[in-house]
């Protein structure tokens, strides 16, 4: 009788140590993922928020794999996972806890993605806006959970600190500092967007919303296709700062491909490459430039050039000119169409 009092104490104490590391947990997965740094370096990470409550969902990187599970994007996820703690030693890149999916519970689409692109003021604080003045823009970048525009003079860029739903806030919003023509509607639209607290979106409206709900900015959306299909194209450059270049020497090109986020030309010498990280109608950054290394007989203009090139932060069409400018508005490189 102590013998099977025995096995059964026993029994039941593993059952226990089991249970204690293993847990059952309910996960909202997001309809989009997000850039982030995990032990193996940039990656990009599922947003998860854990428990039934969506509305009131509270989101985080997640950084391990769920087994069973498959992202889907712009579609919620509820999903039931089992949770158990590692036994063996965990590496240094790894989770000390395996997930895995035991069941779907609820799909639907994240309504969270169509904040994705471009957009400009239709109204600031209830009165709209008057015919001389430049429209502020907006533009989200979900992936890199940022927003970036120009507020009708200077440009600015910022994080987005939280994003549910309905609830929304921004971090530090950073802006140039040029004195305006209409400085008080710029004040205004700076000082409205650091206060928005919430968002509501319809039919291609965007309406931001402060601590008491109460729309304070509206916004449409801007047609994607209009710029940035015509900066999809090869390029000559004419000016370098401001400066006409001396057409005696070999003269750097661009060429834009949109579909792919890349550029490619010359700078007069060498070959040379990158990838556009960040593209509305009016921004456009430019990251990871390589280029070949020959040296040439008169390197002035491809050192220029590529100097300039570094400083590009936002572009538009002057009638057949591209003209890019750095973020204090100044111009640093002008380009002619390549017949």
């Amino acid at each position: 009788m102590k013998k099977l009092s025995l096995i059964i104490l026993v029994v039941t104490t593993l059952a226990s140590c089991s249970s204690e590391k293993q847990k059952t947990s309910i996960f909202w997965v997001s309809g989009f993922k997000t850039n982030c740094e995990s032990g193996a370096g940039p990656s990009s990470c599922l947003l998860i928020s854990k428990g039934e409550d969506l509305q009131y969902a509270e989101w985080q990187n997640f950084y391990a794999d769920i087994e069973g599970f498959q992202f889907e994007d712009g579609i919620l996820k509820k999903i039931e996972v089992l949770e158990t703690e590692r036994e063996e030693p965990v590496p240094a890149d790894a989770s000390s806890i395996i997930y895995k999916m035991t069941k779907e519970l609820e799909q639907k689409q994240d309504p969270r993605i169509a904040l994705n692109g471009d957009w400009e003021v239709n109204t600031l604080v209830n009165q709209p806006l008057s015919q001389d003045t430049i429209v502020p823009t907006l533009s989200f970048n979900l992936l890199n959970m940022t927003v970036n525009g120009n507020g009708g003079c200077n440009s600015y860029k910022g994080t987005i600190t939280a994003l549910g739903l309905e609830n929304l806030t921004f971090g530090e919003l950073l802006n140039t500092l040029r004195m305006c023509e209409h400085q008080a509607m710029e004040d205004s639209f700076f000082k409205t967007l650091r206060e928005t607290a919430g968002y509501t979106l319809a039919d291609n409206k965007l309406s931001l919303l402060n601590k008491k709900k109460d729309a304070q900015l509206v916004f449409n959306k801007i047609d994607q296709t209009k710029n940035t299909i015509r900066l999809n194209d090869i390029w000559t450059a004419v000016r370098i700062n401001g400066n006409p270049i001396n057409r005696m020497v070999k003269v750097p090109q661009l060429e834009v491909n949109v579909s792919e986020m890349k550029i490619f030309g010359s700078d007069g010498c060498n070959n040379y490459f990158g990838t556009i990280t960040e593209l509305t109608e009016e921004t456009i950054a430019i990251d990871g430039i390589g280029s070949t290394r020959k040296m040439c007989p008169d390197m002035e203009v491809p050192e220029r050039y590529n100097r300039a090139l570094s400083k590009v932060n936002s572009y538009s069409f002057d009638e057949r000119l591209l003209v890019f400018t750095d973020k204090d508005g100044n111009e640093v490189l002008a380009f002619l169409k390549t017949d």
